[in-house]
């Protein structure tokens, strides 16, 4: 088993789960919403075949972590800070896909000087910098849900969890795959990659409609970070094909940060890049984190 379960000084239990190299480099990964620490199975070959140890935290409130009542972005740095004491580790890699991204911010906005790298695939930007109207309908669905319908949340939570036991040859989740790239569609009929993503997307709708809920509240918050100020060098991937997370929205907040440089993968979507990009990323990551 790669679950562990670790007390924080606030009291609250973080849950998290290991893949890799045990004996590779640091390096933190955080998951998408709705997602968990399953999802860090993804780079489990990756982090084996180039030396990684990777950590991958539930966000608090979603599968094995204890939830966190008014929970904030930027009270993550103080969860990872205190992980890594855990872990023995001084420094390290951090890596968010899609709704991790603003996590990885976080990071190198208030801990920059313990950082190896800082890469984003296919991640959430700030709504109330860039505006919805953008958005895939169904995420712009559940940001309306989320304001006026918080009471069909759990209903609507649950039937995602039971699209997600689906086999991608099913007639409703091969309908669903149709619509997507054709990178999108080469990557979903990959079996082990989407029963991974599958499964945490499973342990993410399936934690408590609350954390599931603030979970969600965070990417249409204040996240509290001048933009302009974040001087690390962050590195962004995105699908030019991304229909979830169009790279129109991407582009205009990265351009704010100094420092911060945007590749786009032009037949990508918004499952490829992850599912399989994951080695070509993270080989960038770790040449740039040597060249420093």
């Amino acid at each position: 088993m790669n679950d562990h379960v670790f007390t924080l000084s606030s009291g609250r239990k973080l849950g998290y789960a290991e893949y890799g190299d045990p004996a590779g480099v640091p390096m933190f990964y955080f998951h998408g919403w709705p997602g968990s620490r399953l999802q860090g199975g993804l780079l489990d070959a990756v982090g084996k075949r180039r030396g990684i140890r990777i950590v991958s935290p539930d966000r608090p409130g979603i599968g094995l972590s204890d939830f966190q009542p008014g929970r904030r972005l930027l009270d993550w740095p103080t969860v990872v800070n205190e992980l890594a004491a855990e872990l023995g580790w001084t420094s390290f890699h951090v890596l968010g896909v899609s709704g991790g991204g603003p996590y990885v911010l976080a990071c190198a906005h208030a801990m920059p000087e313990r950082l190896l790298s800082a890469g984003v695939v296919c991640g959430a930007p700030p709504l109330i910098e860039v505006g919805t109207q953008d958005l895939l309908w169904t995420y712009r669905l559940a940001l309306w849900g989320q304001l006026h319908l918080k009471w069909l949340l759990g209903a609507g939570l649950a039937i995602a969890g039971q699209f997600m036991r689906l086999p991608v040859s099913s007639p409703l989740m091969a309908a669903h795959v149709r619509k997507m790239c054709e990178r999108d569609q080469q990557a979903l009929h990959h079996p082990e990659l989407y029963g991974i993503l599958m499964a945490s997307g499973r342990v993410g709708v399936g934690s408590p409609v609350r954390a599931v809920s603030l979970d969600g509240d965070i990417y249409s918050s204040d996240w509290g970070i001048e933009f302009s100020s974040v001087q690390y060098p962050m590195r962004y991937w995105h699908g030019g094909r991304d229909n979830n997370i169009p790279v129109t929205m991407v582009e205009r907040f990265v351009q704010k940060m100094p420092n911060a440089r945007l590749k786009v993968m032009e037949e990508d979507g918004h499952y490829s890049l992850p599912l399989l990009g994951s080695d070509l990323i993270v080989e960038e990551l770790l040449r740039e984190a040597r060249a420093v």
